[in-house]
Formats: structure tokens, sequence, C-alpha cells
């Protein structure tokens, strides 16, 4: 079975001065920093798939139209209950919230059965933070300025295990074809 999930990515550029911009912050938190590679904003979580039925999915995804988006990345946060730093969006994203129903509604008319989540815009920066370790801060923490993620497309991503950690990698993308007016 595959584990699969729509997501939003940041572009190589973007993801490496956010994670260096944390560094210093992850560095006192001493954890488990996510790679560079892993970055993504979840839009809608699929589960576990056949591979015979990824053609389905894919088909799904390809039907789905979108606007291009932009999400800001503001702030540091600390989720107690996965343990986990994210750099997260004070500000909703309309265009990123209608594409994460979209393709959860068709995810779920193709037959699968997505997590019907509300998206929250959010990057995992880092695992395993200890509860005594993320106590020293005042969360969230501002960024300022903020990390502008320009998106144009949106990709099918697979999660595996490996040793101790998870890879994410893209199994296939759509771009988003409408544009943003200014």
């Amino acid at each position: 079975m595959l584990r699969l999930f729509f997501a939003l990515q940041p572009s190589a550029d973007i993801g490496a001065s956010l994670l260096a911009t944390a560094a210093p912050l992850l560095t006192d938190l001493q954890t488990q920093r996510v790679p560079l590679s892993n970055l993504h904003a979840t839009l809608s979580f699929v589960g576990a798939v056949a591979p015979e039925k990824l053609d389905a999915l894919c088909a799904a995804a390809a039907s789905v139209r979108g606007e291009q988006l932009e999400l800001v990345f503001d702030t540091f946060e600390y989720w107690e209950k996965p343990r986990v730093v994210v750099a997260g969006a004070s500000r909703e994203s309309q265009e990123a919230n209608a594409l994460s129903v979209t393709l959860g509604q068709a995810a779920a008319a193709a037959g699968f059965a997505p997590d019907i989540k509300p998206f929250r815009a959010h990057l995992t920066l880092a695992r395993k933070i200890s509860p005594e370790a993320a106590e020293k801060f005042s969360w969230p923490l501002k960024i300022s300025p903020g990390f502008v993620v320009r998106c144009e497309k949106f990709a099918l991503m697979e999660s595996r295990r490996v040793d101790d950690a998870s890879i994410y990698s893209v199994v296939d993308e759509w771009p988003l074809y409408g544009k943003k007016d200014r």
C-alpha cells in the first residue's frame, strides 16, 4: 500500500532560507530536523492506497483546478501533542482552503476516503521536541519578515518510513491555472 497525500511545496531556495532562519532555534531545542526535501504543506491526506488504484487518484487530481496562491509563513509554533515545531501562517489563504476542499472532494468522488480536516498552512521543521525544551520559549515566535511561498502547482506525495525517519517524494504534480490578481 502507498501512503499518499496532496501538498504544496516551497521552492528549494525558500525552504533552505526558512530552515537556516530556524537553525538556532532548532539547535536550542536539540531536535530531529526535517530534511529540506520533506518540507510541504499538506492539503489533503488520502491515506493508504493500493498501487493499482494510483491512476484513478491521479485522474481525480488532474480534474482539479485552482488559483495560483501565496502562503506567508510568519511564525514558529510548537505543537504539543505531535511534539513538532512548525512554520505557521498567521493569515489564512482562501485559495489554499478552497484547493484543499476540492482535492478532498475529488478524491472522495473517485472512491477514496481522505481525512477531511480544515487546511491549516504549516511546514513541519522539526520533530520529537521534548516538552521541557519547548517550555523555554514563549510560543508562537514571530518571523519578520515572513517567508512567502508562491505556489503554481500542487503535488501528490508519498510518505515512506526508512529506518527511523519519514521520506516524502513527489508521485505526480499538476499546475494551478488561475492568475492571482494584484
